[in-house]
């Protein structure tokens, strides 16, 4: 593939000379203004063509030389993303010559990076509206509708707690695990989802912390459960788990506060795999930060998958001015959305993740 920039003064003079450079296969990558030394507005743009390379035979192996190890496996789904972007470019060059001419879709494609959409997936947004429309181009209103409709397809959403009775079980209660790195808020959305069940759904609940590492977590769980007058149990074994769960019995839940450490060190994952490990009727939350940067979140969700996480807890929406941001792993790993975090009240701010909510995040009231 070739890739190469050009700046003109005005956009027909710079694919004219696209045209002329790379052929009329050539597809835009981006386009944008610029100022020349002169202080004028240009326009530039960056295109590509696909053009083979001549190859080369494959390099017999050194003798006595041992095999080279396998590549860690996110920096292969990397590269596969890559791979799949450039594709995605070669062969969509109408929807891109669309994407940059057409007012309407120009301006919708740019809110949606600037609300925190990474490109692929609003391009790939895009191009699945845009195939449905007429050359001339879908209205304003035309491109919001059908934005709306694939957001509402794609978006899964769920409520662990629809089922959940009011009333006391015999048997051992359900385990509910909160997931996450360091620093996201796991231990105040429990909080907040315990006084929601306590307070407003009168159930009975127990609470049960596996984070004796971080100093003062211990603390200030057990402040929340003094106030909401709920039990907490301290484990940090399988049995020590089992054996608290058994001390519960008779609630119609049990909320699991676990460390918080740096999810980059394998470790951390394999203890808790192994504190899990048999044990029944879990569900795990994966609570998230809406402030991480798209690549950590991907990491993130990455190393905690063979947890089994059942749906994603997104905090600090308030914190951030791209909010769109959450539905960039949603989309890419196609987990639901349980909750979303929007502030630091108990339990006000943690609210139900509906997809009129999301369609606010990318266009806030009177906007």
């Amino acid at each position: 593939m070739q890739v190469k920039t050009f700046v003109a003064p005005t956009m027909p003079q710079a694919l004219e000379w696209v045209r002329r450079e790379l052929g009329p296969d050539a597809v835009l990558l981006g386009t944008r203004k610029v100022k020349d030394p002169e202080g004028k507005t240009c326009i530039e743009i960056t295109a590509a063509v696909d053009r083979e390379t001549p190859s080369t035979p494959p390099r017999a192996p050194a003798p006595n030389t041992f095999p080279a190890p396998p590549q860690d496996s996110i920096l292969q789904e990397q590269l596969e993303d890559i791979r799949g972007m450039l594709s995605l470019l070669l062969s969509a060059k109408d929807t891109f010559v669309r994407l940059h001419g057409q007012e309407a879709v120009s301006d919708l494609y740019q809110h949606l990076l600037l609300r925190g959409l990474n490109e692929k997936t609003a391009f790939t947004l895009l191009e699945n509206i845009l195939a449905t429309c007429s050359k001339e181009g879908p209205t304003k209103s035309q491109l919001l509708d059908a934005l709306s409709r694939q957001l509402n397809d794609r978006v899964g959403l769920t409520d662990p707690f629809a089922r959940l009775e009011k009333a006391a079980v015999e048997g051992s209660p359900r385990l509910y695990v909160f997931l996450g790195p360091t620093g996201v808020g796991k231990t105040t959305t429990l909080a907040k989802i315990a006084a929601y069940l306590k307070l407003k759904k009168k159930m009975p609940i127990g609470l049960i912390s596996l984070d004796t590492y971080r100093i003062g977590a211990l603390d200030q769980l057990k402040t929340y459960a003094d106030i909401l007058g709920v039990p907490l149990k301290v484990a940090q074994t399988r049995l020590e788990l089992l054996s608290a769960r058994e001390a519960l019995k008779g609630c119609s839940a049990v909320l699991v506060d676990t460390t918080g450490r740096n999810y980059l060190n394998g470790s951390s994952i394999q203890d808790l795999q192994e504190i899990f490990r048999d044990v029944d009727d879990v569900s795990h939350f994966l609570v998230l930060s809406a402030t991480a940067k798209d690549e950590d979140l991907r990491h993130v969700i990455q190393r905690f998958r063979p947890l089994g996480p059942e749906s994603l807890i997104f905090t600090k929406i308030d914190e951030t001015l791209t909010p769109g941001t959450i539905l960039n792993p949603v989309l890419r790993f196609a987990y639901p959305l349980s909750y979303l975090g929007v502030g630091q009240r108990v339990p006000e701010d943690l609210v139900r993740a509906t997809h009129k909510r999301i369609w606010g995040f990318f266009f806030p009231r009177g906007h």
